[in-house]
């Protein structure tokens, strides 16, 4: 008699599984999570991408639209459930990062992302270089000059002539105000990389804004440097205005 009600039940559970396939198979389930997002129902968005990751487990897109539909719920276990079915289904976390800075700046809703990063940063200390990476990125979007200086300082530990990261740093300096450390760290990239193009171009940009001729002899050498590498109309009129011959 117990066996009878089990098969009958289990039975029963078939037939709801295959009528509810029938009436939503994917693209419909997608449909209806779309929607969900779009109209801000986010418990019925983290449902419906819930069940979109159990029929379709590999697509890196489901889960960042997941993962930012329960930021926005404030649900930081379900975020924390979603990227470790995301790393058990073999998606890479840049994949993740990427597809969750996507749909939380498509909110206009940025800092979704940098909190996300560092709950996983938490969770998953062996992912915390790459984090901390993602976060210099982040900062440096958001033109968060000290954030920007910390994070290119936490990444120049172990990468200490990266001119990526030397780039971060020294325009950190400069949206703090300190120019002098920026001029240091600036030059420091062209100690490693003397045809850095970016370098060449802050320096003579900076030191031709100043009022001094000293300072404009400087420009001047930067510049032609700069022009040298990569000529423009904009570095040529510079360049005369300081005095440059031949521009």
């Amino acid at each position: 008699m117990i066996r009878h009600i089990r098969l009958t039940a289990l039975l029963s559970a078939c037939l709801l599984a295959i009528t509810a396939w029938s009436v939503n198979p994917y693209p419909q389930l997608r449909d209806r999570a779309q929607r969900a997002f779009d109209h801000e129902e986010w418990a019925s968005a983290s449902a419906l991408l819930d069940l979109m990751l159990e029929e379709k487990p590999t697509i890196a897109d489901t889960y960042g639209q997941a993962i930012v539909a329960n930021a926005m719920r404030n649900d930081t276990t379900a975020q924390m459930r979603l990227m470790q079915k995301a790393l058990d289904n073999y998606i890479p976390f840049d994949s993740v990062f990427s597809r969750v800075r996507q749909w939380s700046f498509s909110l206009g809703k940025t800092h979704l992302l940098e909190r996300f990063l560092k709950d996983t940063r938490s969770h998953y200390p062996w992912l915390q270089r790459t984090i901390n990476g993602y976060l210099l990125k982040y900062y440096t979007f958001r033109r968060n000059g000290q954030e920007m200086v910390v994070y290119s300082n936490i990444m120049l530990s172990r990468a200490p002539e990266n001119a990526e990261f030397l780039t971060s740093l020294a325009e950190g300096y400069m949206l703090l105000g300190m120019e002098n450390n920026g001029v240091e760290t600036y030059c420091r990239i062209l100690d490693s990389d003397p045809d850095n193009l970016n370098a060449l171009l802050s320096l003579g940009n900076l030191y031709a804004d100043r009022p001094d001729t000293e300072s404009h002899i400087l420009a001047v050498r930067y510049l032609e440097r700069a022009y040298a590498l990569h000529a423009t109309p904009y570095v040529a009129a510079r360049l005369r205005q300081l005095g440059g011959a031949g521009y």
